[in-house]
């Protein structure tokens, strides 16, 4: 059953998503032909700025799915109503929270920005990304529950619908009226009514929502368990805020706003895959928190270990696609100008990956809700991230941002692994280090084939990507299949890949 719910929401995400980024890629486009390229800056700036905002949830809805897993399993409506009853006031002072602070850094806007000449009502704009924040917030901690449920694929129409609605409306409005604030106004008319709808069906379908004006308080243990998770959080929050965000600040301040445009294209395209593959990697997260409470360690290292190299195979074989075939595909869609150099592609490409890889010991440690084994390695990263950013963009730009993030990148790496082995799976980490280095082992060789092949051709850019694409896809691929065939983890997912294409067919 749990495998099946994994399927259901697997499928429902992949196709919002599938649209969603082809609507979105399409947009890009127009945005890029119409509107001065600066805004393009501005639209990655301020999401990163506002993510600062972010960082008032503390973590709150993680700890609140994590505590909804066990009454969910056991139908305790109570207990399930005294948690959404915290949950919403939670969620509304951190609307509060958020919209104060909002304000509050408004003044402060120009100093994240080199240069702000061409920039047309900075104000304005921002005051419209703070709004559609806090709208978010008052309306979505209804999700949380039929999230921990394994029941998302159920809203993914109302998520489908509304995407199209803005994706399409804000291509209209580039189009017709080229006007930057009314192609963001139309993203937050959309997100308002999402919301609305998706929170009415949530209602119906857990009919006791209704009576959570009427719960009780939540115990003293449960409300501890809850605070010490937060605590934890909190500092994994600010750590992956300053990991994750801070990039384009940084670019913004020492290199400029229209560098943000350039590399946010890089991160539109690479986010969009991972947002593929993180759709079948999160959506085990409840499955695991379930697999955790029947007790059964030997099946929970399993399911792991199919995890992992499941991971690492769709992670490692689409990190190097898009190694090859980004710079030829963007001077393509986009134009010279916007193509970065081929060892700055590089380590987008590497953070990719190892932050793709690390993606399964996170979500099983957010499943057994581990959080304080590590909390303070965030802060620690956080530090050495921002602090080696800062110096090495002084002497190698744009390089030196990226380079920062990937040492800094190192310490959860090895961290989190040590958390999940000792905490959760209860075996030898060495376990974990050797199938690592294993699979970059892999990679490395079939990336350097890769590229001494590709090193001889050369054709029309159209030609290339096709060709690109293609090589640096069969290549690894077929790597993984040789070196892995006989491997337990390898016929482990292969044998639950074909389990689940039969109970399609059975169902078709």
């Amino acid at each position: 059953m749990r495998t099946l719910n994994s399927l259901k929401n697997i499928i429902g995400n992949f196709a919002n998503i599938l649209l969603l980024n082809l609507l979105r890629f399409v947009s890009r486009i127009i945005f890029v032909k119409i509107l001065d390229e600066v805004y393009l800056g501005v639209n990655g700036l301020l999401s990163n700025v506002l993510g600062i905002l972010a960082l008032a949830e503390l973590g709150i809805g993680t700890a609140i799915s994590y505590s909804l897993y066990k009454p969910l399993a056991e139908n305790d409506t109570e207990e399930c109503k005294k948690l959404m009853k915290f949950y919403r006031l939670a969620y509304r002072i951190i609307a509060l929270v958020v919209l104060v602070l909002g304000l509050v850094l408004l003044p402060f806007l120009p100093w994240f920005i080199k240069d702000t000449s061409g920039i047309e009502n900075l104000n304005i704009i921002y005051l419209i990304f703070l709004a559609n924040m806090v709208i978010s917030y008052l309306f979505s901690y209804k999700r949380t529950l039929i999230t921990a449920d394994q029941k998302n694929y159920k809203i993914t129409p109302f998520l489908l619908l509304s995407n199209i609605i803005m994706t399409v409306g804000q291509i209209v409005i580039l189009l017709i009226f080229k006007d930057y604030i009314m192609y963001l106004l139309v993203q937050t008319v959309c997100i308002v009514l999402e919301n609305i709808l998706v929170n009415r069906y949530i209602t119906k379908s857990y009919p006791y929502l209704k009576e959570i004006n009427t719960a009780g308080a939540l115990k003293k243990n449960d409300l501890k368990e809850i605070k010490t998770n937060i605590k934890a959080l909190m500092f994994h929050k600010v750590g992956n805020y300053v990991l994750t965000a801070t990039d384009n600040i940084v670019i913004s301040k020492f290199i400029g706003i229209v560098t943000v445009g350039i590399y946010s294209n890089y991160v539109m395209i690479h986010s969009a895959v991972s947002s593929f593959i993180y759709v079948f990697v999160s959506n085990v997260t409840s499955s695991f928190g379930n697999l955790i409470a029947e007790g059964d360690k030997e099946k929970r290292f399993k399911v792991f270990t199919e995890m992992d190299f499941i991971t690492f195979c769709l992670y490692g074989v689409s990190a190097l696609c898009l190694l090859f075939t980004f710079n030829p595909f963007i001077e393509f869609v986009f134009g010279s100008k916007f193509v970065l150099p081929f060892i700055v592609v590089l380590l987008i490409m590497i953070n990719y990956y190892l932050v793709g890889v690390n993606q399964t010991p996170i979500i099983v440690q957010s499943a057994a809700g581990v959080y304080k084994y590590d909390k303070y390695v965030p802060l620690i990263e956080a530090a050495l991230n921002l602090a080696l950013s800062i110096i090495l963009v002084q002497f190698m730009g744009l390089l030196g941002i990226l380079l920062g993030t990937l040492i800094s990148y190192l310490l959860p790496l090895i961290i989190k692994p040590f958390v999940v082995f000792k905490h959760v799976l209860y075996k030898d980490i060495k376990l974990y280090y050797k199938s690592f280095c294993k699979q970059l082992f892999t990679l490395v060789c079939a990336g350097g084939l890769v590229y001494f092949i590709l090193s001889f051709i050369h054709v029309s850019t159209f030609i290339q990507i096709i060709i690109n694409f293609i090589i640096s896809l069969v290549i690894p691929t077929l790597f993984i299949i040789v070196v892995y065939r006989k491997s337990e983890e390898f016929n482990s997912a292969k044998g639950r890949i074909v389990y689940l294409f039969n109970k399609i067919k059975k169902r078709a």
